[in-house]
Parts: structure tokens; C-alpha cells; sequence
């Protein structure tokens, strides 16, 4: 029989804007968010019908979360819009029933940006969202698209880079339970939070399960690292919006450096394995006219500098922030010196 002990979430206005963001967003406190969208165009507008007479022949991203997890976007199978909702309304027998396909996170807006007029990306409870203000040539798409039916869910997981999640339903309901990242030692990814055995070994370690239902309409909001397990109560059709403000974007800044840093470290090794040959062998860095076109000089000058006014900035800044928190901290990550 499944423990008691599981905690409801709390339910608030989504008008109620400086509660929300005192008591929730700034505790990072997941929360349903009543109203969100009711008054979202797409309210009125999306359903099953309406996706299969206007997108039905467009080929769309399906997730097969039991046998391969959690794949890459770019590497998930692709099959017809209108194949899929007759499977997601049960209009004929799958022979995937073992393993039935999940749209689970279209990127709609790339290829159809008209359905952006029917949502509201700017989420009124939210400040500044700094994931605009990315380069073109870093793509975070902030919005995806969910059709999900009783047979599918989403398996425990926690969303990348330490985002803002925002999921508002538009038709149907889902069950979300969530898991605080403090009690990641209870938890492991690909779990499912709604079989009871499962949800009673996780309990009896100590941690805590919270559990909401968003309906049409309503939203929830998914904290940074929270970890969670969202299940349809049918035919869904939902989006989930991707928000990232001023407090988290130092943290989600680190996030994508660890994406990138792999690939630089390997190229400056190759780099300073070309310098160390040229010094064992004595020789000078010859005057080459592709080094002059290049201009060698002056952007090995320029890249030393942005490193210098770079690691400085950090320092000062991780120095404010072990100061506003604590000693401890300081003192077990004692800063690195010039």
C-alpha cells in the first residue's frame, strides 16, 4: 500500500504575481499555478482535430522512453502527426503497445512560429527571461509542445542547465510528483514515482514526494533541479515554457561551459604539445605569411587578455558570494591566486 506521507502542492492564482515570485520562485518551491493559460487563444483552439487538419502531415519527434530512455532531440524517431494522435486517441491497436511512442517535447515554434500567437511566451509571474538574450548560434529553444495519452509518461528526471520550467495543459490533466534536489540520494533517473514499491523505498530513505494536478488551463512550476515524474490522465495536449532569470543565469552560464570546455581543453593540449615540439627542437616561431595575414600576434594577445578579465571578474564575484553565504564555504573552497 503506498505511504500516506505524500505532500500536495500548493495552489495559487497565477495573478498572484509577488507571492508567487516572493514565496515560490525565489525558494525555489514548485507550485501550481491556477489560470495560467485560460486565457491562452490556444484554449479555444488546439485539439487532436486541429493539429490533424492542419499539421497532420508534418513528421514530428517521438520519445520510446522504456527502451531508450531519454534520447538526444536530433536522434529521436519521426513519424506522422496525424498517426500519432490516431494511437494517442486510441482510434486503432498500436503494435508498440510494449513500448508505445510519446511526443514529449516537439520544438514547434522552428517550424510553425504562428503557434507562438496562440500562447504567452512572456509568463507574466516571471521576471526578464535571459534566454533571449542568447546568440542565434546557441540554440536553448525556450518552448516545446507535449501530446501525450493514458499510456505514456515521462520518467523521473531533471530538466538541463538548470532552468525554470514552466508546464501549462491546455487539454486534458496530468499528474506531476517531484523530488527536492537535496534528496537526489533517494532518487536515480528513469524511475517512475507512481509505482507505489518504488515510491515507498524513496520515502522510507527520508526524502519527501510532492505531487500536483494541473488541469487545462493551470500550470505548474518546476524548480532548478528538481527532479520529476509527470503522468497523462488521457489525451493531454500541454507546453512547456523555459525561463531562465538574472539569479540563475551565472549557474546556467557554468552549465554551458561545461558543454564547451571539453572541446577547447583538447584543442589548447594540441596547442601546447605544438609549442613544447618547437622548443625541444629549438626553433623559433617562424615568420609566416599566413601567421601575418592570421594575425597570430594579435589575437593570441587578445585571447590571453579576455582569460585575465575573465577569471578576475569571477574571482570577485565568487568572493562576494562565499562572503554573503558563509565561511564554511570559503574556507572549503578557498579561492585560486594569480
Amino acid at each position: 500500500m503506498l505511504n500516506k506521507n505524500i505532500i500536495f502542492l500548493d495552489e495559487i492564482d497565477a495573478d498572484e504575481t509577488a507571492l508567487f515570485q516572493e514565496k515560490y520562485l525565489m525558494n525555489e518551491t514548485p507550485v501550481i499555478l491556477k489560470g495560467m493559460g485560460k486565457d491562452w487563444p490556444a484554449i479555444k483552439r488546439w485539439s487532436a482535430d486541429f493539429f490533424r487538419n492542419t499539421y497532420g502531415h508534418v513528421e514530428v519527434p517521438v520519445c520510446h522512453y522504456k527502451t531508450k530512455k531519454q534520447e538526444l532531440y536530433k536522434n529521436q524517431r519521426k513519424m506522422l502527426l496525424n498517426v500519432y494522435l490516431n494511437l494517442a486517441e486510441g482510434n486503432y491497436l498500436s503494435d508498440e503497445v510494449n513500448d508505445p511512442p510519446y511526443l514529449g517535447g516537439w520544438i514547434y515554434h522552428t517550424e510553425f512560429p504562428e503557434l507562438l500567437d496562440d500562447i504567452d511566451m512572456t509568463l507574466p509571474c516571471f521576471p526578464d527571461n535571459w534566454l533571449y538574450k542568447l546568440p542565434s548560434s546557441i540554440s536553448i529553444p525556450p518552448t516545446n509542445l507535449l501530446i501525450g495519452y493514458q499510456q505514456v509518461s515521462s520518467p523521473l528526471h531533471t530538466d538541463s542547465f538548470f532552468v525554470n520550467s514552466v508546464l501549462t495543459m491546455i487539454v486534458g490533466e496530468k499528474k506531476a510528483r517531484l523530488v527536492s534536489p537535496s534528496h537526489t540520494f533517494a532518487v536515480s533517473n528513469g524511475q517512475d514515482l507512481f509505482n507505489p514499491d518504488i515510491a515507498n523505498n524513496v520515502l522510507e530513505q527520508g526524502a519527501e514526494i510532492f505531487e500536483g494536478t494541473i488541469l487545462a488551463g493551470d500550470a505548474i512550476y518546476i524548480p532548478p533541479g528538481w527532479w520529476h515524474n509527470v503522468i497523462n490522465c488521457g489525451f493531454t495536449i500541454a507546453v512547456q515554457n523555459l525561463h531562465v532569470d538574472t539569479c540563475r543565469f551565472l549557474l546556467f552560464e557554468q552549465q554551458m561551459r561545461a558543454l564547451v570546455l571539453p572541446m577547447l581543453r583538447k584543442i589548447d593540449d594540441l596547442g601546447t604539445a605544438a609549442r613544447q615540439e618547437l622548443l625541444s627542437a629549438k626553433t623559433t616561431m617562424p615568420s609566416l605569411l599566413s601567421h601575418k595575414i592570421g594575425g597570430f600576434i594579435e589575437h593570441e594577445k587578445k585571447y590571453i587578455l579576455l582569460l585575465k578579465k575573465s577569471a578576475k571578474k569571477s574571482q570577485e564575484h565568487l568572493k562576494i558570494y562565499c562572503m554573503q553565504n558563509s565561511n564554511t564555504e570559503q574556507q572549503e573552497h578557498p579561492l585560486i591566486g594569480d
